[in-house]
C-alpha cells in the first residue's frame, strides 16, 4: 500500500506521521485490497484554538473512500478520520462478501 502525507501550509509533525503509519497499517488488517491511502492535513490558522482537518482518500480496486473530519487538534482529527475510514472498510467488505438475494419470479395469474 502507498501512503502519501501532504500538509499545505504546514510541517508534518513527526507524531502525526508516526500515528498515520501505524493507523494505516491496522488498515491492511482489515483489507489487503488498498492500493492507496493519500492523507491530507490541513491547519487553519485563522481560528485561535486551531481548525485542525483531517482528510482520507483510500483507493481499492473498481472503488474510492473519502472522509473527512476537523477537530480541533489533529491527533484527534487524524484518530476519527481513521476510524470513519475503517467503518467505510468494515461495511463494504460485509456487504461485498454478502450474496445479493435472487430475483423474484412472479406468479402467473392462471397459478392463482
Amino acid at each position: 500500500m502507498q501512503v502519501d502525507i501532504y500538509a499545505p501550509h504546514a510541517e508534518i509533525h513527526p507524531r502525526w506521521r508516526v500515528i498515520i503509519q501505524r493507523r494505516a497499517v491496522k488498515l491492511t488488517d482489515f483489507s489487503k485490497n488498498i492500493v492507496r491511502l493519500h492523507v491530507t492535513l490541513v491547519h487553519n490558522a485563522h481560528h485561535q484554538f486551531g481548525s485542525e482537518e483531517v482528510r482520507l482518500l483510500a483507493t481499492v480496486p473498481n472503488r474510492a473512500f473519502r472522509v473527512h473530519k476537523v477537530r480541533p487538534n489533529m491527533g484527534d482529527a487524524i484518530q476519527a478520520a481513521f476510524a470513519a475510514l475503517e467503518r467505510e472498510l468494515v461495511g463494504f467488505l460485509t456487504r461485498r462478501k454478502t450474496p445479493r438475494k435472487a430475483a423474484r419470479t412472479r406468479r402467473s395469474l392462471s397459478a392463482v
